[in-house]
């Protein structure tokens, strides 16, 4: 059996509403039926009882309201990053529980956890919602799922890159991120424009950046190879050095983007290494926060969604795959500024897509790692890493 994390128990009055198109008539339309084959019935002289007939209507009703939804007494235990759980519930998990009636059961957590929780125990989880070098570190340990295309019924609609990052067998980014600079500028000593820039001496002592095993760690990697010339995976002796130099200026390296936020809201750190959609929950705390997508290019990632090798209910997963990827789900979570889209069709003003990764230009100026070089290498890296920032 699958442990039972988070129950959520669906509450139709409060779902009807969520999305358009979520709901459905045909109960209503089931039951108006079947009072019109009891009447027609009790014309006949059929001779059934007044309890009979109730029974009968009950039993119908009880149709109605199940009908039309082909994954009652289904459910999914989904594994999945712990921010704007409330914002998921409302736009995703809700709606998609009215559609299809089964149960979702969500746990949340930070993503090395949840790797080692689904190495420990992959048949207590059926979909995985994570960053793509974890996603890479399942498919090598054969614990995704490949996954039919086919029964996407919204893929083409995304970005090319998103459509299947991972190889054409599994699932689809369904967001995307960009790794960029925040800066106090009340308090930075100077303006930043660059990923070289965090190498001044103006900044000993005051910023933060991700530790490698966090979702952005390699792209910082790769960001910090790409500043100076060198490549990963070939020149890591020479982008440790560099890594070394920066040390004076690194207050922490983080695991927790929520905790460097809270380090710039105190006055810790001038400066930090984020994803966009940090930057987003950063600036509603000061405005004086500014966003940098750096001269030398911004290196991005994708937030994915997969199946679980082993999954019972495979055809309710991809069905909940392609959901999180429908024009409704996208739109939802980027009006409450959630996720940038992938779809193309999602169309944005300049105000609500300020932040996000967003628009054909902008998605096409993007810079990807190589997630085969980073696999053979992370664990490499990662000693390394420990070596270098072992003590802060």
């Amino acid at each position: 059996m699958k442990k039972n994390v988070v129950s959520l128990t669906l509450a139709a009055a409060m779902a009807a509403g969520m999305l358009a198109g979520c709901s459905s008539s045909s109960g209503t339309e089931t039951t108006a039926a079947a009072e019109t084959t009891t009447a027609a019935a009790q014309e006949s002289g059929s001779g059934e009882t007044e309890a009979e007939a109730a029974d009968s209507e009950s039993t119908e009703a009880a149709a109605g309201e199940t009908g039309d939804k082909p994954f009652a007494g289904q459910s999914l235990t989904i594994s999945t990053f712990a921010f704007n759980a409330e914002l998921l519930q409302k736009n995703v998990y809700d709606p998609f529980m009215e559609q299809t009636g089964c149960e979702l059961i969500v746990e949340g957590g930070k993503n090395a956890e949840r790797v080692t929780k689904i190495k420990e125990n992959p048949s207590a989880y059926d979909v995985v919602i994570i960053g793509d070098s974890f996603i890479t570190d399942l498919i090598n340990e054969g614990l995704i799922a490949e996954i039919d295309s086919s029964k996407l019924t919204n893929l083409d609609a995304l970005y090319d890159c998103a459509k299947a990052p991972f190889g054409e067998q599994y699932g689809p980014a369904y967001t995307f991120n960009r790794l960029g600079i925040v800066y106090d500028s009340a308090f930075c000593p100077i303006e930043l424009t660059s990923w070289a820039d965090l190498w001044s001496p103006e900044l000993e002592g005051s910023i933060s950046i991700p530790d490698i095993t966090a979702t952005s760690g390699p792209l910082f990697y790769y960001a910090t190879a790409n500043a100076f010339g060198l490549t990963p995976g070939e020149d890591d002796d020479a982008i440790f050095e560099k890594l070394a130099e920066l040390k004076p200026n690194i207050v922490r390296t983080y695991t927790s983007a929520n905790d460097t936020i809270t380090m710039l809201n105190q006055g810790e750190i001038s400066a930090a290494v984020l994803l966009d959609y940090s930057y987003t929950t950063a600036q509603q705390a000061n405005p004086d926060y500014v966003w940098v997508d750096p001269a030398e290019g911004t290196y991005s990632g994708f937030n994915a969604i997969n199946i679980i090798e082993g999954c019972e209910n495979m055809e309710l997963a991809e069905a909940f795959v392609d959901f999180y990827i429908s024009y409704e789900v996208q739109m939802a979570e980027a009006l409450d500024g959630v996720d940038s889209p992938v779809r193309t069709d999602v169309e944005l003003t300049e105000d609500q897509a300020k932040n996000f990764t967003y628009g054909e230009e902008t998605i096409n100026s993007l810079l990807f790692p190589d997630w085969s070089v980073i696999n053979d290498n992370l664990a490499d890296w990662v000693n390394r890493w420990n070596e270098l920032f072992s003590v802060q």
